[in-house]
């Protein structure tokens, strides 16, 4: 099932260095990750609501694909698509 655009918003937010829209979900090892907040065409990241956490599924090349051939929507780490994204990485 898609993520309704209601929860992304409740999770919603603006990245500090380009303004763009975001939503903050969880990794599965806990780490906070930033991700676009509208689908995207090429995107390998499945969000999912686990209660009220946001949580951020990374997929690889051929499940992606699949997923989105199944109508799944899916969504790009703002690393990926921020101009500023070097500012944030952790060294």
């Amino acid at each position: 099932m898609n993520i309704a655009r209601r929860t992304l918003l409740q999770h919603s937010a603006r990245c500090r260095s380009c303004n763009g829209r975001i939503v903050w979900a969880r990794t599965a090892d806990g780490e906070r990750m930033p991700v676009d907040d509208t689908p995207a065409r090429g995107g390998n990241v499945l969000l999912m609501l686990q209660g009220v956490q946001l949580v951020a599924g990374v997929l690889g090349k051929a499940d992606a694909t699949r997923r989105r051939a199944g109508g799944i929507e899916l969504y790009v780490p703002h690393f990926a698509t921020c101009p500023n994204a070097d500012r944030h990485r952790r060294r």
